[in-house]
């Protein structure tokens, strides 16, 4: 496609409405473009994922981006040099340029094969990245795409644990406050534990990435205003750094809520885990890694940054899962996710189209 072509690929995209759990238009879109484009053996699979190839034989490239975005719809626009839109860093324009970047493929005499993977879910629970583990793709590298910098490969993500807290204890009347346990005030209790908890774990030489992190990101309690509460539910989002799989920080969380339980009698306390994902780092020096620097150094000039970065990506569910060499790669300013004023600049995303071209050809010839 002509570079005119690739923006207005791109444009479509976002003009597509698409939040997490209602991707079925782009979905569709995604995959008669696949078709029009010459993909083969383009279907879609039962959670609503859209697949395409080029090529055939080993080594096989997995090139995987996102379709959904986080809630809120923004006004798509061109103008300065830029393209306006929901989704357009995280991460519709890593996805848009993967496609386009494979399709320059077809029709080419290759030796191996591209697996071009439009997912669901990624901003929720993984649905998308989990079938395809489930399908298992016989790749031998993957790429995935995310907003890392046009000059910057992310070779690391941080774990995560969604956490759900039920306090619970005895009602009674708010005229007598100290003859009951007030189920937010113990709640609070609890979560100043678990965030003493996390803090120990970051110790000050080491980096954000490198450290156990929690934050409360809910609570919701009381019955009436002249009831004592008798329940309280906290929400806790818990980040995991290499070195700290979930189990071992399940197991912790639950010593923290056993120790809490002895020491204030009386009080019922339930713990869900809601999602969880490990930490994943890539080795630096693997040849996923030297095939995309060198196809950065080669495109934009100047040095290349390896990112070790505090969120979590569907990098860690496929790679943890099945491991297969992966790292995440994709223009954008990463700061501009999810804000009033996402947008990508068109230069970085025509240039990531042949980062993402000039890797593929590498992994290819080393087969």
């Amino acid at each position: 496609m002509k570079p005119d072509e690739t923006a207005k690929l791109l444009a479509q995209m976002l003009e597509i409405f698409s939040p997490s759990g209602h991707e079925e238009n782009l979905t569709h879109f995604l995959r008669d473009k696949l078709v029009e484009l010459g993909f083969k053996n383009v279907r879609l699979d039962k959670v609503g994922n859209a697949l395409g190839e080029v090529g055939k034989g080993s080594p096989t490239v997995l090139l995987c981006g996102h379709m959904d975005t986080v809630p809120g719809r923004l006004p798509v626009k061109i103008e300065s040099g830029r393209i306006y839109g929901r989704g357009a860093v995280d991460a519709k324009s890593s996805l848009a340029a993967m496609i386009t970047a494979s399709s320059k493929f077809i029709g080419q005499e290759m030796s191996g094969r591209i697996i071009v993977a439009c997912v669901v879910d990624e901003e929720g629970k993984g649905r998308g990245i989990r079938q395809l583990v489930q399908d298992k793709l016989g790749v031998d590298y993957a790429v995935f795409g995310e907003p890392s910098g046009i000059n910057s490969i992310t070779i690391g993500y941080k774990g995560r644990l969604l956490v759900k807290v039920l306090c619970e204890t005895e009602p009674g009347h708010v005229g007598a406050p100290s003859g009951f346990n007030n189920a937010i005030e113990k709640a609070y209790g609890l979560w100043s534990k678990i965030e003493a908890w996390a803090s120990e774990e970051k110790k000050p030489s080491r980096s954000m990435f490198y450290s156990t992190t929690a934050c409360l990101t809910g609570i919701r309690g009381g019955e009436a205003s002249n009831v004592i509460p008798s329940k309280c539910t906290l929400r806790i989002d818990v980040r995991l750094p290499p070195g700290v799989n979930c189990q071992k920080a399940v197991e912790q969380l639950n010593a923290i809520i056993q120790q809490f339980k002895l020491r204030n009698p009386g009080i019922g306390i339930k713990i869900w885990i809601e999602d969880k994902v490990e930490p994943f780092i890539a080795n630096k020096d693997s040849m996923l890694v030297k095939a995309l620097t060198q196809a950065i150094e080669e495109t934009v000039k100047g040095p290349v940054k390896l990112l070790r970065k505090t969120g979590t990506g569907d990098m860690n569910i496929f790679a943890t899962k099945t491991k297969v060499p992966a790292v995440t790669y994709g223009p954008g300013n990463s700061k501009l996710s999810h804000t009033l004023n996402e947008f990508i600049e068109i230069k970085d995303y025509l240039a990531s189209i042949e980062v993402y071209r000039r890797a593929v050809t590498k992994l290819l010839a080393i087969g």
